[in-house]
């Protein structure tokens, strides 16, 4: 809590209050650029699976030469 200064929030309970909702927001922030992030490399993840799935349908309907 470095960053307040206790003389602009005389009352300790009205500056505790303050520090949380600044942490919470902080918090909620850092946890909607990692939510967003897992989406991105989920997409990216269900495209690779379903390349390499329809290279290995390809490969296994084919028909033999014998």
């Amino acid at each position: 809590m470095a960053r307040f200064d206790p003389n602009t929030y005389p009352d300790r309970l009205a500056f505790e209050a303050n520090a949380r909702r600044i942490r919470a927001d902080e918090i909620a922030r850092e946890v909607s650029t990692a939510g967003a992030w897992l989406g991105r490399q989920e997409h990216l993840l269900a495209s690779r699976v379903d390349r390499l799935v329809a290279t290995l349908q390809a490969h296994t309907h084919r028909h033999s030469a014998h």
